[in-house]
């Protein structure tokens, strides 16, 4: 259901089906790039990156899931800190 907070508005199924499409969207990334990185001849350091920025996108989104509707506002406002600042 609706947890009534911006940013992390989407209700749970729809939250825990976004994470695993970003975890998906991870391991076919990695999948592609680790036959790059293997090689000698490339920007290896290009594709490193690119790879940190896609994990990055998959675990800062992650915290949002560490709530619910009955957790204190403290421990919602921590978390939804970390959401927040994926997308700034």
């Amino acid at each position: 259901g609706h947890q009534g907070y911006e940013y992390v508005d989407l209700g749970r199924v729809w939250q825990i089906a976004l994470f695993i499409g970003l975890i998906l969207w991870l391991f076919l990334i990695s999948r592609a790039a680790v036959p790059a990185l293997k090689r000698k001849d490339g920007n290896r350091s290009l594709i490193i990156i690119y790879l940190l920025s896609t994990t990055g996108i998959a675990l800062f989104y992650s915290p949002g899931l560490f709530w619910g509707m009955r957790s204190h506002l403290t421990v919602v406002e921590y978390w939804r800190w970390w959401v927040v600042h994926l997308w700034v």
